[in-house]
């Protein structure tokens, strides 16, 4: 059953995600790659979060809430693929800079939002 719930779970992720490039999109363009940082920023503050409340709950309900909403939707939402390609795009053009700040904000926030989740409902 854990593969239907992560099933179901990606593909409302991946759609969350696709909305949430598109709302952005919709903005100036920027160099620098702002959806897919806010989708790991969310998903990461939302993983923190599940870890708590599955960390509170009976084994057997835990296995398919991880599957759900941390591997699925948060799986499906967040995306390392598509932080590694625009990254090595920007690399590709020149923008090193830019680059090299991507991966610093988007490894120390993510992991900051990770613990702040978790905080909040610890």
């Amino acid at each position: 059953m854990s593969v239907v719930y992560v099933f179901l779970g990606g593909g409302i992720g991946a759609i969350l995600r696709f909305g949430l490039t598109r709302l952005i999109h919709q903005f100036p363009k920027s160099v620098f790659p702002i959806a897919t940082l806010a989708s790991n920023l969310i998903a990461s503050l939302l993983v923190g979060v599940f870890l708590v409340l599955m960390m509170k709950m009976k084994p057997t309900n835990a296995e398919s809430f991880q599957a759900f909403w941390i591997i699925g939707i948060c799986g499906g939402f967040s995306t390392f693929s598509t932080f590694a390609k625009e990254n090595l795009e920007l690399m590709e053009r020149g923008q090193l800079l830019i680059a090299i700040l991507n991966i610093l904000i988007s490894v120390t926030f993510c992991i900051l939002m990770v613990y702040l989740g978790r905080k909040l409902v610890g």
